[in-house]
């Protein structure tokens, strides 16, 4: 029954993201289809009733295992923003097929598996194994993926003004986990799998710092930001005034941006953003939510700037954090007060 309630979650998770919509990384979504399926598999193999069943069942477990390290590396590159060519992606994926192709020999030859015999416990069916050749392939390949993936993660620390300390702590924190039960599984005998239950709960928690990068996107925020905001600046923190990104364009503006780190309460030493903007968005914070966004102006430097400051809502009553949008209006300024 636990294989069925986890199979269950895991497709709840899928139809959570899909119905969300706005979670930027198409990486979650093979994810949830792989611990999905492959939780499908495990059940069958737990209610299999002859060696065939099982093995075909294991087949199906194996999806899990062979794919979702290298999931959750590209998902780890992708929040830690480190880009890695598309040749790249389709040669590793295209390794991992292969392996799994070996996977789906088990029963005919002996390249993965080289014996397997059925046996049944009170927690169902499952198979005592002597490993092939590939196999050892296959665990090569999840040392270097959770090697690359600490890796990246440890790289993207030292740049803690583009990504989020928490975010990354979150996603080492998943691959270290998921190795772990696969090695406690290994080397202690238990008769019950303990992947199903692994790989669902570790979804949920890859989710949480998905989501929130999503929620303070620009990108994810259509009916505030329009299709040209990289030609403005923007500024957004979530409701406890932690810093949570910007815009290039507001980095020109605001120097100081490049040294702010990601999730932290905005410094209060000196800089522009201080001066111009950090009175009137604290005085917003204050304010009563009946007041809707504030649109105001400062001049520097002969350049005259118009911000607005307003609410990132959910469903339009919940309380996400707040955005600020800076725009040039010097030109403007100029041709409306020009010659007629």
């Amino acid at each position: 029954m636990v294989y069925v309630f986890c199979f269950f979650i895991a497709l709840l998770l899928l139809l959570y993201i899909t119905i969300y919509g706005k979670v930027l990384d198409y990486n979650i979504v093979l994810l949830m289809v792989t611990v999905a399926v492959s939780n499908g598999g495990y059940y069958a193999l737990a209610v299999s009733h002859n060696l065939r069943e099982a093995i075909l069942a294991t087949k199906v477990s194996y999806v899990l295992g062979i794919f979702s390290p290298t999931i959750i590396f590209f998902i780890i590159c992708n929040i830690c923003k480190v880009e890695i060519p598309r040749v790249l992606i389709t040669i590793m994926y295209a390794v991992q097929l292969f392996i799994f192709m070996t996977v789906c020999t088990i029963g005919e030859s002996e390249i993965y598996y080289k014996t397997a015999q059925y046996h049944i416990s009170k927690a169902g069916a499952y198979l005592t194994k002597t490993y092939g050749p590939m196999h050892t392939v296959y665990v090569v390949t999840l040392v270097f993926y959770t090697a690359a993936g600490i890796i990246a993660g440890m790289y993207s620390l030292q740049r803690k003004t583009v990504v989020s300390r928490i975010n990354v702590d979150t996603l080492i924190f998943v691959d270290l986990f998921m190795v772990g039960v696969y090695l406690i599984e290994h080397l202690v005998h238990i008769d019950f799998e303990l992947i199903p239950v692994a790989s669902t709960a570790a979804c949920g928690v890859i989710l949480i710092p998905l989501i929130k990068t999503s929620v303070y996107s620009a990108y994810s925020n259509p009916e505030i930001f329009d299709s040209e905001f990289n030609k403005n600046g923007y500024i957004i923190f979530n409701k406890n005034l932690k810093y949570m990104g910007c815009g290039d364009r507001a980095k020109s503006i605001f120097p100081e941006l490049t040294e702010w780190e990601m999730e932290k309460k905005i410094p209060g030493n000196g800089g522009r953003f201080n001066t111009f903007l950090r009175p009137a968005l604290m005085e917003f914070v204050k304010a009563d939510s009946s007041v809707k966004n504030v649109v105001r102006t400062f001049e520097y430097k002969g350049k005259l700037y118009s911000y607005e400051i307003g609410r990132l809502l959910r469903s339009k009553k919940y309380l996400r954090g707040y955005y600020i949008m800076i725009i040039d209006v010097t030109e403007v300024i100029r041709e409306a007060n020009g010659p007629a």
